[in-house]
């Protein structure tokens, strides 16, 4: 049976453009979806003629959808019909297995909140977002995952126990990492440093069936990738995310500003081209697919607003292989097994 992928067709800086195109493109690459684009009809027929497909995918139109400068909460109540709330019916009702969208990351969390039912004994959903590493510690991979980056801004302990299963088989099935290190991102190494909801989902975690927990990581752990999975609330998730990406940003000015100053500058990048175009690939959003949001029933994959073609076949090839890897079942076997073990049902923490 082919897995059936909604597509937010005119979610993206790019759509419904390259949205079409790299739909297009993840048909032709995988045989076994079917993809439900969800849109203006006038504006993606006429893309889809010009792309000559016809086959596995079908067009289900909505009148309206959010843009990027909109606000999230005020659009996606106030706007029943647009694109992304459409597409999560859809995906409720079961009408698809998950969903791909490039448009407003806030409207898009909000809108799977709104219509998404959650795992069973998980109370939030956690948006996590896939990064490269520099390879100093000598068990890492190149790339890590951090969860939670803005969709719950306040945990309990319990949450962060949640989002640290959820990252981890993530990681591990749909990115291929075994085993992967789990951290909580701390300001210190030290079991008691945080306060008390940091403390107490360090002791659970440490018990953890499943996890493999190293304990707590710091800010310059980050990058370095000490940790495979880092786990923290979406208030300083988020906070850490924006800082990486001004980061590179400064990065790629200043190579910009030494390739115009002077020759022997300009000599020096270019004998390192190899280098610095394999840093560019290992730092490239469109190779990684995208976010995943986790927590509900079925997947939600946020693609970059900045989606390309590649970049947008390449979140349908993720959601892709997270629905046969049953991600959203495995993360719920392993939530219950840690809430039966814990009596969290009876017990707060």
């Amino acid at each position: 049976m082919a897995i059936r992928i909604v597509v937010d067709a005119m979610g993206g800086d790019f759509a419904p453009q390259e949205i079409i195109k790299g739909s297009v493109r993840a048909l032709r690459e995988h045989k076994d979806i079917q993809l439900i684009l969800v849109g203006d009809e006038s504006k993606i027929d006429p893309l889809l003629e010009k792309e000559e497909c016809e086959k596995n995918i079908d067009i289900v139109h909505a009148p309206d959808f959010i843009t990027m400068d909109e606000s999230p909460k005020k659009a996606v109540a106030e706007k029943p019909k647009a694109s992304i709330n459409v597409c999560m019916e859809i995906l409720n009702s079961n009408g698809a297995d998950a969903l791909v969208s490039a448009g407003n990351t806030g409207a898009t969390v909000l809108s799977a909140a709104k219509y998404l039912t959650m795992i069973p004994g998980i109370e939030r959903s956690g948006l996590a977002t896939i990064y490269p590493t520099a390879k100093l510690h000598p068990s890492n991979h190149g790339i890590s995952l951090m969860i939670d980056v803005g969709a719950t801004l306040h945990c309990s302990a319990k949450q962060l126990v949640h989002f640290a299963y959820m990252g981890s088989y993530y990681l591990s099935h749909i990115m291929g990492i075994q085993k992967p290190r789990v951290a909580l991102l701390n300001i210190g190494t030290e079991e008691n440093k945080g306060g008390e909801i940091l403390t107490r989902a360090y002791q659970f975690l440490k018990d953890a069936p499943g996890i493999n927990f190293i304990g707590n990581v710091e800010g310059n752990d980050i990058p370095i990738g000490t940790a495979d999975v880092v786990v923290t609330e979406g208030f300083v998730g988020n906070v850490v995310l924006k800082t990486l990406e001004g980061a590179s940003e400064v990065l790629k000015a200043a190579g910009r500003y030494a390739f115009k100053k002077k020759l022997t500058w300009k000599v020096g990048l270019a004998l390192l081209s190899s280098g610095v175009k394999q840093l560019k690939r290992r730092t490239d959003y469109a190779e990684y697919g995208g976010a995943p949001i986790l927590g509900f029933k079925k997947l939600v994959i946020k693609a970059h607003g900045r989606s390309n073609a590649k970049a947008f076949a390449n979140a349908i090839g993720v959601a892709r292989r997270s629905v046969e890897e049953d991600v959203c079942e495995h993360i719920a076997k392993s939530v219950q097994e840690f809430n039966r073990m814990h009596r969290i049902d009876f017990v707060e923490i």
